[in-house]
Parts: structure tokens; C-alpha cells; sequence
């Protein structure tokens, strides 16, 4: 079961469903830990005025969320095109009315224009022309200066204060998905990352930024028995907002109909040390080319945890196999193995694992995960009925 003091970062003002409350390991450069207080200074004043509060209204209960209203944050990301970035969990799943409000108290209509089917990251619109008073630049997203030992500030809504610093370091680039409800929005099959930088209700889809004013994480949770906060990375982050881009070369052009290929097996997969996957039988001549193959640093393998019934690994995998390969290609990351399925939407791959110890290999079907993914509902005396979500799916397999 979940953590139940792991909660979403937004600030429920009414009936909703949200609580109140990776790259490999490297040392920061000595230009980034020298930092200076004038250096932060000059990102921050860079930083805040892209920086929006958000005000939404879930019209009506829809797949992990219910009807309410909350406050969040979001950031500028494409000011040409009038991109706002925030999480899956405040973009919604379902219908969504909302508002964003900058910092000189500017007011403008904001609309979603994409959540990803499980990632807790999504992306509003506006129109650059509705603001008029404000000078403003976009944040620059920069996946690559995660490390471990980073010094971050967290700028957002937190606690509803409108504008909030909050200082940290980045203590993990490898934690596992924080488990928030049992019934409600759960990511999986990605790293977060870790630090103590106190985070609470309202700081949703706040940047997580570096002293040069780039963005290296998104604000996604955090503990409300500690200070420890939860971290998106973003290198999906930034494939999905090139795919937007695509779309358009200003608001003023015509939006076109943008797909985001993104597949699946249906399968959630832990990272377990090398230790535990000794345990579950891994020889130690797979070891030994898993290490060897992968980045110096590598702590461990990919763990088959659940399996959907029906889904394309229906009873050819088992919880508890150890991948080994996809493709041929060692794969011991959630990225890379993200990469390969959404390039294979529709097609097949070839799984090599390890069950107890025994090599196996196992050739699967990638589904679009947009399939599996509910974009309409019917009302029936105040009843919302739609189509179960791939991620509901997940919580009755994964808690059962």
C-alpha cells in the first residue's frame, strides 16, 4: 500500500481528490557549487515573473480525480507559443476550467493542451498578446544538470504565499515513484528525485531550478511527516513540448493536431539493486555483462512488478523477472526503456530476462498507451461513466 503521508503538492480550496499538505549519479561542477548569493539573484528576478499561479475547477469526477476546485503552479516554457507547463495532476485527466495569474496580479484564461497518459506532467496554453504590463521570459528546461549534490530552489505557490523560495539540494536522482493513493494519480516506471527542501500544498508544477535560472526538475510532491520533496525529470518533459512545437510557430497559427507517440506493455517495473535481483535468482555471469555494459555507477536491473490482465504481457511475463535486454540492447534504466516503446508503438520487441535464475526470451506487442487512455465520458443522472484507465487498472493490480 502507498505511503499515505505522500501527498500531491496542490492546494485543495474545495471538494477534491488531492490531499492537502534519470541520469547516472555525478558530482555538481565547482563553478555550480560556488554559486554565489548575487548569481541566485539574478536567476530568481529571471525566474519569478514566469512563474504563474494556477487556479483550476475539475468540472466533473473523471478517472483519478474528482470535481473541485485547487490552486498550483505552473512556469513559462514557450512564451512565443504561450506554453505554461505543470503537472498531469492539475492539467487533469478529465474536463478542466482554469486560470492563471502572474506575478504583477495579471488574470488570463489558461487551457490544456496535453496531459501524458502517466507521467505527472502536462502542458496549458495562453495567449502571449492577454498579457500586457509584464516583462518576462521563458524557462529554459535542462534535464542534464540533474545531479546529485546540485543546489536548487523551488519557486511556486507554496502554502498559497503566491510567490515562495524554497532552497534544497538534490540528495537522489533514483527514488522510486512516490506512492500517493490508493485510488487516485500514481506514477510509475520512471526515477524521481529527492530532496529536503520542504515543499507543500499549492507547490504543484513548480520549476526546480539551478543558479544559472534553468529548470532541471518539476515539483511534484512531497512527505507531510518530513521535508522531503519529489522531483519530475524532465527528459520526457522536453520531448513531449517538441512535439508541440511542431504544431505551431506562434499562438497566432493555426494549432494543428499534434500525436505524442507513447506505448506500453502494461507492465510496472521497480529498480531493484543488484542485491535483490540476486535473490530472484540473476546468474552472476548476467551480472557481470550488466555491469559492464552499463554506466559506471549502475546499481541495479528493472524488476517486473505487475502485469495487467489482458495486456500485451498477460501470461508471457511474471513479477519478479529480471530485464535483462530489449532489442538486444542492455537495458537497466526507466528512460531507455521508455525510448524503445514509444518508438515501437504497434510493433513488437524482444524481451531477453532472467525467471529464477533461468534465461528466456519473449517477444511482445507494444500498445499505444493513448488507447488505454479514456478522452470521453457519459452522464447519466449525475453519473459520470467512461472507459477504466490503464491507470486505475494499475492501482486495483498493484494494490491488490
Amino acid at each position: 500500500m502507498g505511503d499515505l503521508s505522500e501527498s500531491l503538492g496542490s492546494d485543495v480550496v474545495e471538494v477534491s481528490s488531492m490531499q492537502e499538505e534519470v541520469c547516472v549519479e555525478t558530482n555538481p561542477s565547482l563553478g555550480e557549487n560556488l554559486a554565489t548569493a548575487e548569481d541566485w539573484r539574478k536567476a530568481l528576478n529571471k525566474v519569478v515573473p514566469a512563474v504563474v499561479v494556477l487556479r483550476t475547477t475539475a468540472c466533473r469526477a473523471f478517472d483519478t480525480e474528482s470535481a473541485g476546485a485547487s490552486y498550483a503552479t505552473g512556469f513559462i516554457v514557450d512564451k512565443k507559443r504561450g506554453i505554461i507547463l505543470t503537472n498531469r495532476h492539475v492539467v487533469m485527466p478529465g474536463p478542466v476550467v482554469a486560470e492563471a495569474t502572474f506575478v504583477n496580479r495579471e488574470e488570463i484564461p489558461v487551457y490544456p493542451i496535453y496531459r501524458d497518459p502517466v507521467h505527472d506532467f502536462g502542458f496549458f496554453r495562453y495567449d502571449p498578446d492577454a498579457i500586457q504590463f509584464l516583462s518576462y521570459e521563458e524557462i529554459p528546461l535542462a534535464p542534464e544538470a540533474a545531479c546529485v549534490g546540485l543546489e536548487i530552489r523551488v519557486v511556486g505557490n507554496d502554502s498559497g504565499e503566491k510567490v515562495s523560495i524554497l532552497a534544497g539540494t538534490l540528495a537522489r536522482l533514483d527514488r522510486d515513484a512516490p506512492q500517493y493513493k490508493k485510488d487516485g494519480y500514481n506514477d510509475f516506471n520512471t526515477f524521481y528525485m529527492q530532496a529536503a527542501s520542504g515543499t507543500k500544498g499549492g507547490s504543484s508544477g513548480s520549476p526546480v531550478i539551478d543558479w544559472q535560472g534553468r529548470a532541471v526538475a518539476l515539483n511534484a510532491g512531497g512527505k507531510s511527516t518530513s521535508a522531503s520533496a519529489f522531483f519530475l525529470p524532465l527528459e520526457r518533459v522536453v520531448r513531449a513540448l517538441k512535439f508541440l512545437q511542431k504544431g505551431r510557430d506562434s499562438f497566432s497559427d493555426k494549432w494543428e493536431a499534434v500525436t505524442i507517440p507513447r506505448g506500453t506493455l502494461q507492465v510496472t517495473f521497480l529498480h531493484k539493486g543488484f542485491d535483490e535481483t540476486r535473490r530472484l535468482g540473476l546468474q552472476k555471469e548476467t551480472e557481470k555483462m550488466v555491469r559492464h555494459a552499463s554506466p559506471s555507477g549502475e546499481t541495479g536491473m528493472l524488476v517486473v512488478d505487475s502485469i495487467v490482465p489482458g495486456g500485451p504481457a498477460h501470461n508471457l511475463l511474471e513479477p519478479g523477472d529480471v530485464l535483462v535486454c530489449i532489442n538486444q540492447d542492455v537495458i537497466t534504466q526507466f528512460l531507455k526503456m521508455e525510448m524503445i516503446l514509444d518508438d515501437n508503438v504497434d510493433g513488437k520487441i524482444e524481451l531477453q530476462i532472467e525467471r529464477g535464475g533461468k534465461p528466456l526470451s519473449i517477444e511482445l506487442m507494444v500498445q499505444d498507451l493513448h488507447l488505454v487512455t479514456p478522452d470521453y465520458f457519459l452522464e447519466v443522472s449525475g453519473a459520470v461513466i467512461h472507459p477504466l484507465s490503464y491507470q486505475q487498472v494499475g492501482n486495483f493490480v498493484a494494490f491488490a
